[in-house]
């Protein structure tokens, strides 16, 4: 096993028992999620010229590292916490209770890699050294983003997953009814931005709730892991999963119409709207305009 942090800088990034062995913790579970995204040579140049991305992506990937190998030590965690095999009074917590702890884990985790992105987002000259950047869509750029159009508790594994349903967003439907030449107009439009980007969302989270790819729970979407089956209470089923992929089409048509209507309405500022005329566009030619 690689160890990317040893047991003394441990507590800088995930407090345990003092007596827990961070030996048993496979670290490069955790770390490989995060250098999927930033590589590893990069990652390590950023504990001298950014330290405090550094330190979030080490946080994340810490806690990353201690729920991918819950199944090895879920037996030392008790119904009072993380202990040792060696405290032989104190029975292992039921499945749930460690499942419950994985999660909060994993949320805490996703929290910091998002707000690493988000910092790293900020920065051009490390972006454009990230290929992660590169397969990003232009008009919804960070899991952050997308979490305050709906919740992906703010993962980006799950925002990363959606790219291409974003991409079959923007062609199949925005696309259809406003030009992309539009597009970049309506971003600097404080009265459409919004809409449009929660159409294009909406529209993502549609063509996402088709296939078997993601959980969908009551308030958020979400990916499995075998190490942590998510709560069955809170995972929707077949049918509620049907009923919350026509939702999303509907408040994604709601948002889509609300842009098209104010440009419908407003087409003097927006000369580069088509889609709501005649079929044939109007182009130009040296000896005039033609059909």
């Amino acid at each position: 096993m690689e160890y990317f942090i040893n047991q003394n800088e441990l507590e800088n990034y995930l407090i345990l028992p003092q007596n827990f062995d961070w030996g048993l913790v496979d670290q490069e579970l955790g770390f490989r999620k995060i250098f999927e995204v930033v590589p590893e040579e990069i990652y390590l140049e950023l504990k001298i010229s950014q330290p405090e991305i550094f330190r979030l992506l080490t946080k994340a990937a810490v806690h990353f590292s201690f729920v991918l190998n819950i199944p090895k030590i879920k037996v030392h965690i008790s119904s009072t916490g993380i202990e040792q095999f060696s405290q032989e009074k104190l029975k292992t917590a039921p499945w749930w209770d460690v499942r419950d702890l994985g999660l909060a884990l994993l949320k805490a985790g996703d929290y910091y890699f998002s707000n690493a992105i988000d910092l790293i987002s900020e920065n051009e000259q490390l972006k454009s050294q990230l290929p992660f950047f590169e397969t990003i869509n232009s008009y919804i750029t960070t899991p952050s983003e997308f979490n305050q159009i709906y919740s992906i508790n703010n993962s980006v594994e799950v925002f990363n997953l959606l790219q291409p349903y974003i991409k079959q967003a923007i062609n199949l439907k925005v696309s259809e009814l406003i030009d992309k030449e539009c597009f970049d107009q309506i971003l600097e439009n404080k009265d459409l931005i919004e809409a449009f980007k929660s159409a294009i969302a909406f529209y993502a989270l549609y063509y996402a709730s088709l296939l078997p790819r993601f959980v969908f729970m009551q308030n958020a979407v979400v990916v499995q892991y075998e190490e942590l089956p998510w709560q069955k209470s809170q995972v929707l089923d077949a049918q509620s999963k049907l009923i919350a992929g026509q939702n999303f089409l509907y408040l994604a048509d709601n948002s889509l119409k609300m842009v098209t209507n104010f440009i419908k309405n407003n087409k003097v500022q927006f000369p580069c709207y088509t889609k709501g005329g005649s079929a044939y566009k109007i182009r130009a030619k040296q000896s005039g305009l033609f059909l």
